[in-house]
């Protein structure tokens, strides 16, 4: 049973929710058997790094480990003491040559402190809703001066639970009995607990890059406050990106491997190219050709006339007939008899007339072949 007065419990599971949607943040590609794709992002959002080195077996591993060492000049960490009881691997390893560390985020916070500081706000709010709930059951209070009126008072409640049409009471009821309201105009709604509970959920979502609209406006919402709080989406996503592509192309170069890490799940709509590395051109679009012209058409070939027919005579179906080009006319010719042209002629007005059923045709075909059709007719008259 949940149990509300727990609260670092229901913390600590609520910050499991969110760690099982947010390991899907990031897909890893070609990384070795011994580094599991949910194991390194464990480490990187719950400890803020992870160092990548190889164990005393000559494997790549991903450890977790205290940061020290002589400051460089910055301030930053230059050594990570490593205790994996697991391989017996113990060693102070150097972070710039026995391996590559790779940081959650820029500061290496890693996700917990978010989720734990929002969901103490939502274990909280759990408290008082459920408090809340609690109040709207105890409509009035009841006080009795002595056990006669107490168990009168008792009997009473029993009878309207019961459903008893009628109700006699004795007089210590009356008497004794005193009742009082426990509601007061001061208290908070359930709808305020509610947009409450909304505002601080969407607040943790949004932080991680997913969309959940918090208005508080109780009228429709119009396309440009929807989208008012898309860019407060990207920043923290695109940093803990960027991270994870430095890091993995040290990887690749210290120890010659083709590991290649992208976004996932509902996260993959995000674009890469924004954190690769790669600075575009400004105002240039990131998938137009760099190569080609701004002005001019992309659908429309260079060496082709404006004015050209779209219909290509070659690639003409049977069926289709070109307006620009007449069907060829049977004339007379010394060696055909005239029996021999009458029946050709015949045969030319039956396929034209097979043509005219042909729903795709537009009025200037229909025409064309009612003009040949009456052509062929004169000529047979003739």
């Amino acid at each position: 049973m949940y149990d509300f007065k727990r609260k670092d419990s229901n913390i600590d599971q609520l910050n499991r929710y969110m760690l099982t949607k947010t390991l899907s943040m990031f897909e890893w590609a070609n990384l070795p058997e011994t580094i599991p794709s949910k194991e390194i992002e464990r480490l990187l959002q719950i400890s803020g790094y992870a160092f990548v080195t190889k164990a005393d077996d000559g494997k790549l591993y991903a450890f977790n480990g205290g940061l020290g060492g002589v400051p460089d000049v910055y301030g930053n960490h230059t050594e990570i003491v490593i205790s994996n009881p697991a391989l017996k691997f113990n060693k102070t390893c150097n972070l710039k040559t026995d391996g590559v560390l790779i940081s959650n985020d820029d500061l290496k916070i890693g996700l917990i402190p978010l989720f734990t500081k929002h969901n103490f706000m939502l274990v909280e709010n759990d408290i008082n809703m459920l408090l809340h709930g609690y109040s709207t059951r105890m409509q009035t209070l009841i006080s009795a001066s002595d056990d006669k009126t107490k168990d009168s008072a008792e009997n009473y409640i029993k009878k309207v639970v019961d459903g008893e049409i009628s109700i006699i009471a004795e007089n210590a009821l009356f008497d004794g009995v005193k009742i009082q309201s426990v509601h007061s105009s001061q208290g908070s709604s359930v709808t305020q607990l509610t947009e409450y509970h909304q505002y601080i959920k969407a607040s943790m979502l949004n932080e991680i890059g997913l969309s959940a609209n918090f208005n508080m406006k109780r009228e429709r919402l119009t396309t440009s406050e929807v989208e008012q709080g898309d860019d407060s989406l990207f920043p923290f996503v695109y940093n803990m990106m960027q991270n994870r592509i430095s890091a993995v192309k040290e990887i690749n170069e210290m120890f010659e491997t083709s590991i290649d890490v992208d976004f996932g799940s509902v996260w993959n709509l995000k674009n890469r190219k924004l954190v690769d590395g790669i600075i575009n051109t400004v105002n240039e679009p990131l998938d137009e050709p760099l190569d080609e012209p701004l002005d001019e058409p992309l659908d429309e070939p260079l060496d082709e006339p404006l004015n050209e027919p779209l219909t290509d005579p070659a690639t003409t179906t049977p069926n289709e007939v070109l307006t620009d080009e007449p069907l060829p006319v049977v004339t007379n010719s010394d060696n055909d008899s005239a029996s021999d042209i009458e029946q050709t002629q015949a045969k030319t007005i039956d396929e034209l007339m097979e043509l005219l059923n042909d729903e795709n045709l537009t009025d200037a075909d229909i025409q064309a072949i009612d003009d040949l059709i009456a052509e062929i007719e004169d000529k047979k008259d003739d």
